[in-house]
């Protein structure tokens, strides 16, 4: 696929998992053509990877060019004019409009963005004549100061050129909530347009130009939303990623980064972390000394230096809430309320039960107050009622918080955390091994890890061994460097949508690459319709790839029917059951 936008999270092979999240919204854009979607707020907390799922579904999008024309817009977290807020905003649209209609992505990042005369020269020699009227109206408002008529037309101009030209649009606003506090109504910077973002009432309700907005304040954002924009956005929140997702990620970062981890500290670190995505990341890519992710001491000392060290990336994350939250409401109260939610964060908690185990002694406005603060910068959750709280369900947060400001209100040693995160690791230890006799795994809780790793780190010079033990290659055949070595997922934008657990590609075009199938399976053998279904993808995925050098390989531990074994051999496909592939 190509990448008309440039994707944050760096090499687009990084983006991992997701797959209900993206095939929900990638239905939402497409039911759009038929008038069918409600504008929808994603939520999520910094770092759950909201801004690279909109930025995919742009991409998506645009490469899809199937009737839907994208539009993506991020509010900075800076202050600004309202008049260069929404000069910016307009055109952003209008170039994202320009360069998909145009299938120019140069149009994206243009070199004159601010220039409206630019612009309505490319709209006139891209054959977009019909768009001068409206830039003609922005540039009249912007250079008059006509402050709420400028906003009514840039708010509406992806509806207003939609319903012109009978066309659909999707916008996708990121970090929404910074609409009403960080845009100013004059140029000194002293007056917020409090209500700017109210102005979507009416906008919020197209069917031909819905938003899809996001926010990584949550309690924030929902805020804005149900007292400025009741019942105009339905909510979507990003979680945690399930468990195979969560291996991938992991799996996926080691590599790509080059930091080994074992497959007991790679189910340990899964476990801990609950299947963040940031979490996982942060330890990976942590920057701690002698970092060694081989062995449960060394997981224990990172995680341990990413919760309390201030270079820590997980205590840095956090740490941008708490500069939220308490500059306004900086006492010990509040911080003793958000320790006893996190320590009892398995219930939900009333004003009155707080009051009454904290001893509080304040008045209920002030009370309630405070907790809305802490609401609204995520530090805690909002119950199933207005009187009802709970902490935040992260056993990470709740060690990020108590080294951070434990202390002030009670004795405590930071070195517990160690002993705490060195007890969690052990019964992820025991639980590993659990799983372990439960299914019988003799090497490899994910096969395909391990496989991937030889082939990236081993293969080359295990080259003889692999071979020996690895059937019908061809006889030229040699393992070799490889660029890249993941899990292939087929792009979203295709129709058939499908997976192969092995695509190692080649550094010397001369050498053979390599598309592969892992079956970790205990007693079922590999069947012909198995490997028919195999070929398919082999060829779909050559295709896609432009390969011209490549060999498919099916490693099945519990090997392959006669049919399928003499399949594999007329037709060349490589197999093998050998656990030395396994091998650490």
């Amino acid at each position: 696929m190509d990448y008309a936008l440039e994707e944050r999270i760096g090499n687009p092979d990084l983006f991992t998992g997701r797959k209900e999240e993206l095939s929900y919204f990638l239905q939402w854009i497409n039911d759009i053509k038929e008038r069918k979607s409600m504008s929808t707020a994603i939520l999520a907390r910094r770092k759950m990877g909201k801004t690279a799922i909109m930025e995919r579904l742009f991409n998506i999008t645009f490469f899809k060019n199937d009737g839907v024309i994208p539009f993506y817009y991020e509010i900075k977290e800076n202050d600004v004019w309202v008049v260069d807020f929404c000069k910016d905003f307009f055109l952003t649209f209008i170039y994202h409009y320009i360069a998909f209609k145009s299938r120019k992505t140069t149009y994206l990042t243009p070199e004159e963005k601010h220039n409206f005369d630019k612009v309505k020269a490319i709209a006139g020699d891209e054959g977009f004549e019909y768009l001068v009227g409206i830039i003609d109206s922005v540039q009249y408002a912007v250079e008059h100061e006509y402050l709420d008529g400028l906003w009514e037309t840039v708010r509406t101009a992806p509806h207003t050129i939609a319903a012109r030209q009978n066309e659909f649009i999707v916008q996708m606003i990121d970090e929404f909530q910074f609409m009403n506090a960080l845009i100013y109504r004059d140029k000194d910077l002293k007056n917020p347009a409090r209500k700017l973002a109210g102005g979507y009432l009416s906008t919020a309700e197209s069917k031909i130009a819905p938003l899809l907005v996001s926010g990584s304040w949550v309690g924030w954002l929902m805020k804005e939303l149900s007292s400025l924009l009741p019942a105009r956005f339905r909510n979507k929140f990003i979680k945690n990623m399930p468990e195979n997702e969560a291996w991938e990620l992991l799996y996926k970062y080691s590599r790509f980064f080059d930091v080994p981890v074992t497959e007991e500290t790679a189910f340990s670190l899964v476990g801990i972390t609950e299947g963040n995505p940031f979490y996982i990341s942060a330890v990976i890519r942590s920057n701690y000394p002698g970092k060694d992710l081989t062995s449960i001491d060394g997981l224990t000392g990172t995680l341990e230096f990413e919760t309390l060290d201030d270079q820590g990336l997980i205590k840095l994350s956090w740490m941008e809430y708490m500069a939220k939250a308490f500059p306004e409401i900086n006492d010990q109260h509040a911080k003793n309320i958000v320790l006893h939610l996190s320590r009892y964060r398995d219930r939900e908690w009333t004003r009155a039960e707080l009051r009454e185990a904290l001893n509080l002694e304040m008045p209920e406005r002030d009370l309630e107050k405070k907790l809305k603060a802490l609401v609204k910068t995520d530090i805690i959750n909002q119950g199933a009622s207005n009187n009802r709280y709970r902490g935040v369900n992260d056993n990470i947060f709740d060690k990020v918080f108590r080294g951070v400001y434990e202390e002030e209100i009670r004795e405590f040693d930071p070195k517990v955390i160690r002993e705490e995160y060195s007890h969690e690791l052990k019964e992820e230890k025991e639980r590993y091994k659990r799983l372990l006799g439960k299914l019988s795994y003799q090497k490899g809780y994910h096969a395909e890890f391990l496989i991937l790793n030889r082939l990236l780190f081993h293969a080359r010079k295990n080259n003889e061994l692999l071979k020996s033990v690895t059937r019908y290659l061809p006889g030229d055949f040699d393992f070799c460097d490889y660029s890249r070595v993941w899990k292939y997922h087929s792009s979203p934008e295709y129709t058939r949508v499908f997976t192969v657990d092995i695509f190692a590609r080649s550094v010397n075009p001369g050498d053979y690459s390599i598309i592969g199938e892992v079956k970790n399976r205990e007693v079922k053998k590999f069947s012909l319709d198995e490997i028919k279904e195999f070929e398919a993808k082999f060829a779909e995925i050559k295709k896609l790839e432009n390969l011209e050098r490549v060999v498919g390989f099916i490693f099945s531990r519990s090997g392959f029917t006669k049919e399928a074994e003499a399949y594999c051999k007329q037709k060349g496909i490589a197999c093998s059951e050998d656990e030395r592939w396994l091998a650490d």
